[in-house]
């Protein structure tokens, strides 16, 4: 059982598992698929593509959240170089070799062919960089190998080597409607639904399990009534759903749903990971709990709170000032001011907070997930001993 729950778990923390790459994961899920095949097409409704390559399941979640992007990809550019990059691979075979100058020029007339509003400049190390950390992204995923490599983030007269995987066509999922005629998030997310009502039959069981696999929690104000309705009627199934494929247990709250696992996470995506900065946020939510007791911060009827700006920011401030002796150099050398940017933008990005144009909404989240250090403690803890 455990084994199995690995194997499901590893198709849900990864993009896909490719055999070349992960061989032994690979073989592991394909021998195993008939387990949970019926879970992922009936529970999830999901796509599962199982090749001689690769074994991908396509997770596309009921709500998108801002921690679903791509993991290092911090700028809209990036997105934009990742798509224009698949399109030059889009009619190479497999182990077709191309050099960097040839992508860069690619890159350049295709961006000014198609008249997009993020025209890179080479001469411009920041969007050097961004095409150095989207190539490192598609390696990362084996959509291409790097043969031989030159810092092109230093040096624009750099020069590299590169083959693609014949992957690159796999890459994007498929749509069945036109895209070209969406114009919202939500759009995209239910077009494989074909013009089916999201609020009844298989369509609103997909998007509940969903909520529970593919998010981190879900709230009740990202909960339609219909798939309210199908937590509160059905838990006692759901529950027994999940205990058969993972290792996770159903958790209820007024205001929120989500997965509780009690083995230590060491996914990036999952929180709190082995990320230092994953620690400093458990920080924040005890102090921002310990101000709910209290009543300096007050909650609504859905758990949530709005605060300002400059009130996230004095958290974050207290939790530093209280707690610094234990981070890690990185962020003991860290100005406030980029402090404050950097761990706000994880909780947003994790969904502890919701950023708008007054403030911030702080999630019931904050309250499940804290931490505290012993104020009688000498010794530094292994708390923040993640990785930077």
């Amino acid at each position: 059982m455990e084994v199995r729950s690995k194997e499901l778990k590893y198709l849900l923390s990864n993009y896909w598992c490719v055999k070349e790459f992960n061989t032994k994961e690979y073989f592991d899920i394909k021998n195993n698929l008939d387990y949970y095949r019926e879970f992922i097409r009936d529970k999830l409704g999901s796509k599962l593509i199982v090749n001689d390559r690769f074994i991908k399941l396509e997770k596309i979640p009921s709500v998108p959240k801002t921690y679903m992007g791509i993991p290092n990809f911090n700028e809209k550019l990036e997105y934009v170089l990742l798509f224009i990059i698949l399109l030059f691979l889009e009619d190479k075979p497999k182990s077709t070799q191309f050099i960097l100058s040839s992508l860069i020029d690619y890159i350049s007339n295709t961006s000014i062919k198609l008249e997009i509003d993020n025209v890179p400049n080479w001469n411009v190390l920041h969007h050097r960089k961004c095409l150095v950390n989207v190539i490192k992204h598609l390696c990362s995923v084996g959509v291409i190998k790097a043969i031989e490599e030159e810092n092109f983030a230093e040096d624009s007269a750099a020069e590299a080597l590169y083959e693609t995987t014949g992957l690159s066509n796999y890459y994007v999922r498929e749509f069945k409607g036109n895209i070209l005629d969406y114009e919202t998030l939500e759009e995209y997310v239910n077009d494989e639904f074909n013009n089916q009502s999201i609020l009844v039959g298989d369509v609103r069981r997909y998007k509940v399990f969903r909520h529970l696999f593919y998010s981190l929690c879900a709230f009740k104000c990202d909960l339609t009534m219909a798939e309210e309705d199908y937590f509160k009627k059905f838990r006692g199934s759901i529950s027994n759903e999940i205990g058969k494929y993972s290792l996770s247990e159903l958790e209820i709250t007024k205001n929120m749903v989500t997965l509780v696992n009690s083995n230590e996470s060491r996914e990036k995506q999952d929180f709190p990971n082995n990320k230092a900065i994953s620690d400093i946020v458990l920080l924040f939510n005890n102090n921002v709990l310990s101000k709910i007791e209290s009543g300096e911060i007050k909650l609504n009827n859905e758990e949530c709170a709005f605060v300002s700006r400059e009130t996230v920011a004095r958290i974050l401030k207290e939790v530093r000032e209280d707690n610094v002796m234990y981070f890690s150099k990185n962020y003991k050398d860290m100005t406030l001011d980029n402090f404050i940017r950097e761990v706000t933008n994880y909780l947003v990005e994790y969904d502890f907070v919701r950023k708008s144009e007054f403030g911030y909404s702080i999630m019931p989240s904050v309250s499940r997930l804290i931490g505290y250090i012993p104020k009688d403690s000498e010794v530094q803890l292994n708390l923040f001993g993640g990785e930077e």
